[in-house]
């Protein structure tokens, strides 16, 4: 509910591109670095249900304090708080989750919840958007009520996590180790998929502190506009993410992690070219559409190549990697785009960034080329794309020779 808002704010508040880089990649790099030191920490208990609630519990508890900070490095400051103790939360839910899902339905499983997680973004974007409408004054007088409703759903949906059964196993407790590495030692299929999707995330972050300045800066989004445009990706992942989680499932990971990227290039030449706020809007839109794969392939393979007692590991590790992957990638974007802005204005030195991100976004999705699939898949990606269209196709002409029908009648 409140995190669209908060790069927009601090940039409302003055920050620089700098700034904004700063707090990207301290948020990312926290948030994902710090599931592992968590994953070790209930490796030793083998219980995920109260790391998700107590860590949901004061995450959401510290947007009342973002809320009321001024200064854009003290926001930075309790963020990074924030993603720590947040941290223990996605290792534990996603283990809870693969355990609990068939190796055949886990597409199927993953698409329904990240659904449902969508749906709750949407209207609670949108929600927040139109509560920062409530107060005319300054900016920080606008985001008060939306960050303090925020706080308050997140500690109501934490707690009615206990509501669901914790799956306690048998198995040995582990002794408790800073780090696991050895999914990236010992597992190579988890190796090349790791170092890909590193690559994927890290060249798109180069773009992330900048985008916001578009967004602010050149184009003077209000929040309401930001609600808006943070809503259109919400809702293009609503739409396609049952069709991603069937599709997944039927032609496999690969396929569709190969779309994700190629797709995910040009993004930045959407800012490049834009010319209103509208641009934009449908940019996020295109990313939400394939974020719903990505929510779908990423849970999905991971489960594939782990074995199911060390699942939570293999995901702490790969969000690490990513992570710090963008705490590096998105904090040099936003030291690049102060340099290039400086030179060349804030117009071309941002176009410049945008047209060399587009290039790497491009040449670090061949990495994809290498991954595979461990497990065997009833179609193949042409024949399953072939056949939905040609259902909808189906359907269409079923419909048109209706009412043609009826029309011939009257």
């Amino acid at each position: 509910m409140a995190t669209p808002f908060v790069a927009p704010y601090i940039a409302e508040l003055g920050a620089s591109s700098f700034q904004l880089g700063v707090y990207t990649s301290t948020n990312n790099l926290l948030t994902n670095l710090m599931q592992v030191f968590w994953t070790r920490v209930y490796g030793l208990t083998w219980r995920r249900l109260p790391f998700i609630v107590v860590g949901g519990i004061i995450a959401s508890t510290l947007w009342v304090l973002i809320a009321l900070s001024l200064n854009p490095y003290t926001i930075i400051l309790i963020v990074g708080a924030q993603a720590t103790i947040g941290a223990m939360t996605v290792p534990a839910f996603s283990a809870y989750l693969g355990e609990i899902a068939p190796a055949t339905r886990r597409g199927v499983l993953s698409a329904s919840v990240n659904r449902a997680s969508a749906f709750g973004a949407l209207f609670a974007t949108l929600l927040a958007g139109y509560l920062t409408l409530a107060y005319s004054g300054s900016t920080h007088r606008s985001i008060l009520l939306p960050f303090s409703a925020a706080a308050a759903l997140g500690i109501a949906g934490s707690v009615s996590i206990l509501a669901a059964g914790e799956n306690l196993r048998t198995t040995k407790k582990e002794r408790f180790r800073w780090i696991n590495l050895e999914p990236l030692r010992k597992n190579r299929d988890f190796r090349l998929f790791a170092v890909a999707n590193l690559s994927s995330v890290a060249a798109r972050s180069i773009t992330w502190p900048l985008f916001t300045m578009t967004q602010i800066d050149v184009f003077h989004a209000s929040l309401w506009d930001m609600s808006i445009f943070s809503a259109a990706g919400s809702a293009t992942t609503i739409i396609l993410q049952p069709f991603a989680g069937r599709l997944v499932d039927k032609v496999g990971r690969k396929p569709v992690m190969l779309l994700e990227v190629l797709g995910l290039a040009p993004i930045p030449l959407i800012y490049l070219f834009a010319t209103n706020f509208a641009f934009l809007v449908a940019s996020n839109a295109l990313s939400g559409a394939i974020t719903a794969f990505i929510n779908v392939t990423n849970f999905s393979y991971v489960m594939d190549v782990s074995p199911v007692e060390q699942s939570a590991d293999y995901f702490a590790l790969n969000n690490a990697l990513s992570g710090m992957a963008i705490s590096i990638t998105s904090f040099l974007g936003g030291l690049a785009g102060n340099f290039a802005i400086s030179s060349y204005g804030l117009l071309n030195g941002l176009r410049t960034v945008y047209a060399f991100a587009f290039a790497v976004r491009l040449a670090s999705s061949t990495l994809y080329f290498r991954v595979r699939d461990t497990m065997k898949f009833p179609k193949t990606l042409r024949d399953e794309l072939r056949d939905e269209f040609g259902g909808i196709l189906k359907k269409f002409r079923g419909r048109s020779g209706i009412e043609n029908d009826d029309a011939k009648t009257q």
